[in-house]
């Protein structure tokens, strides 16, 4: 199933669903608009994808459409940004990497080209990429990447006592605290089609921060949990 997580997104959400459609055919689509004051649900139903709402929030439409996978027995879910980003071409290597890892990360610095991120969020990634592989034990990059794929016994692990804010290099720290293979694959990405991103700043710099202390959280189980590592 491919997750969507969709926020203001009404002139990009069909095509992206279309797109998805097209290297993916007869695979379930679900939208999780959260918060919109457009009509991104409305335009998503028209292309044909499965609709639910959440309370705003990027983290917690991802919880909503993590469950819903889960209760419908998908055996896989990759979750992608509805803003045109990443391309569907992409999602069956992400599917293949699931062969042998529990977590497939597409990653933009593994030499695949294409967007070119700004310098100032360039480096801001790398260091937390840095801070992420710190306090996991194992080499990260990407680690604000959107365009993931779980194996279904990997999504189980982590969606229940799932982060309500932040859902990014963080959780990438659980997955591997917990014992789940990781792994990254060079993807190509775009600059996005349109809309509000949140990672211009000053809305960056906080989110940046709020990441850094859940990525230490999670390396001390800072949720009451266990390691597994």
């Amino acid at each position: 199933m491919i997750v969507l997580p969709a926020r203001n997104e009404a002139p990009r959400i069909a095509s992206v669903v279309e797109e998805v459609r097209h290297f993916l055919p007869g695979v379930p689509i679900l939208v999780v608009e959260n918060g919109s004051q457009d009509h991104t649900g409305e335009a998503a139903l028209a292309a044909g994808a499965l609709l639910l709402r959440s309370q705003p929030g990027y983290a917690r439409a991802l919880q909503v459409g993590f469950q819903h996978a889960l209760r419908e027995g998908a055996p896989w879910v990759i979750q992608m940004d509805a803003d045109g980003q990443h391309p569907g071409a992409a999602l069956p290597s992400l599917l293949h990497a699931l062969e042998s890892c529990d977590l497939a990360v597409g990653s933009r610095f593994l030499g695949a080209g294409g967007y070119r991120m700004p310098l100032p969020r360039r480096l801001a990634v790398q260091a937390l990429g840095g801070w992420a592989t710190f306090w996991s034990g194992s080499r990260l990059r990407d680690v604000t990447s959107g365009l993931r794929a779980w194996r279904r016994e990997a999504l189980a692990q982590v969606v229940e006592d799932f982060p309500q804010e932040i859902a990014d290099a963080n959780l990438l720290v659980r997955a591997l605290r917990r014992g789940l293979v990781v792994t990254e694959v060079p993807v190509a990405m775009r600059v996005r089609a349109g809309g509000y991103s949140q990672h211009q700043l000053p809305r960056s710099a906080l989110f940046a921060a709020k990441m850094a202390v859940l990525t230490v959280a999670e390396a001390y189980d800072g949720y009451g949990r266990t390691s597994t590592k």
